[in-house]
């Protein structure tokens, strides 16, 4: 069962709509800058219904790498995510899989990429952290890299993070995205941020189990699958 209708959700509904005994969270606080209660209460009161039905015997929440990254900001949102991260890995059934940017057909208008897209087509003026990082992933990509860990859950942990081997730095995504959209953003660069370390050991121990080949070349190749100016003039 998929609970929700996003993104990350239809990747899924392909392989694990059907069955009833895993249940899929895809739904619940996806903006990062949200602070509203009310928001953050509605996911916590889906989980505990999840959590409630005795036919469920797998539960898989989507939380965020960023909760491991100790020089990020303890953000209301962060800090919700690591409560429901707490909360499904108090539970023998509950699986918590942690991700960076997710990158995919549409999505979310507030993900970095659709916000770098939105800037460099339309030329408006945003401000980049030159010493920050993020990291980026394919959306079918985390589908497949969860369907291989659910089916072989004595080799992985109840957690893990799913990202790319390293995090890149800012400005080298902005590049990627102008490179893709064929033109270039008005911006200024700010000396700031930090770096985004991820520990990766367990995905890319399902990287190579999959034939995901993440490393040098993979942002390149996910920002123009996605946003490259040829793929979108339909050719």
């Amino acid at each position: 069962m998929i609970i929700g209708r996003g993104l990350v959700a239809k990747a899924f509904a392909s392989k694990w709509k059907q069955d009833r005994a895993t249940v899929i969270v895809a739904a619940g606080v996806s903006n990062s800058d949200e602070r509203g209660q009310a928001a953050f209460d509605r996911e916590q009161h889906l989980l505990d219904g999840v959590f409630s039905h005795p036919h469920v015997r797998r539960v898989v929440y989507f939380g965020s790498c960023a909760v491991g990254n100790p020089d990020e900001p303890k953000t209301p949102y962060l800090l919700h995510k690591t409560r429901m991260e707490a909360r499904v890995l108090a539970d023998e059934r509950g699986t918590v899989f942690r991700l960076p940017q997710v990158v995919g057909e549409g999505g979310n208008p507030h993900t970095l990429t659709n916000f770098l897209r939105q800037r460099i087509q339309s030329g408006e003026h945003f401000e980049v952290w030159a010493r920050s990082e993020r990291n980026l992933i394919d959306v079918e990509d985390v589908a497949t890299l969860v369907t291989h860990v659910l089916h072989h859950p004595d080799r992985f942990p109840r957690m893990m993070p799913l990202a790319d081997v390293r995090s890149t730095n800012m400005l080298a995504i902005v590049h990627s995205m102008e490179d893709a959209l064929a033109r270039r953003g008005r911006y200024s660069i700010l000396e700031r941020g930090a770096s985004f370390p991820i520990d990766t050991t367990d995905c890319l121990r399902a990287a190579d189990a999959c034939g995901i080949a993440f490393g040098p070349g993979y942002l390149g190749q996910l920002v123009q699958k996605y946003y490259g100016t040829v793929r979108h003039a339909g050719f």
